[in-house]
């Protein structure tokens, strides 16, 4: 057990490194900054226009806010149309289905019944034979 010895991950070369890094600067951070700085000079734009412009602005801005919970609006709108489709579609095939687990359950309770009814029969005989012992002997005793 002692001989176990760890694997220590070998290092990146630094060509890689150094061409992740480049990817990364392109692919993420440069489109951030480019983002951040429209938004920027679209505020500073609004905030230095006719004061008419404000509301358009306000406006525009209203709409920007609203488009992600219209989005997530029409996604609950898809998959409560998916939801329907499927219910309708259910109630089509159910009755089938539904028909054949009620045969074969009606089949089930057939089969308990006439197992109960030969697990009892033997009784009903001895007491049967036992009742009509004791009505022949009242009838004997009446005569």
């Amino acid at each position: 057990m002692d001989d176990f010895q760890p694997s220590i991950p070998s290092k990146r070369s630094s060509e890689a490194e150094q061409k992740h890094r480049r990817e990364v600067l392109l692919q993420i951070t440069l489109p951030l900054i480019i983002f951040v700085l429209i938004i920027l000079a679209l505020a500073v734009f609004a905030a230095t226009g006719a004061p008419g412009n404000v509301s358009r602005w306000a406006s525009v801005s209203l709409i920007w806010l609203l488009v992600p919970m219209i989005l997530l609006a029409f996604i609950f709108l898809i998959i409560l149309g998916g939801l329907a489709f499927g219910v309708t579609r259910l109630i089509g095939i159910l009755p089938e289905y539904a028909h054949k687990v009620q045969d074969f359950f009606d089949r089930i309770g057939d089969l308990v019944k006439q197992g109960s009814d030969a697990a009892v029969e033997p009784f009903l005989r001895v007491q049967s034979f036992l009742a009509s012992v004791q009505a022949v002997k009242r009838n004997l005793k009446r005569e």
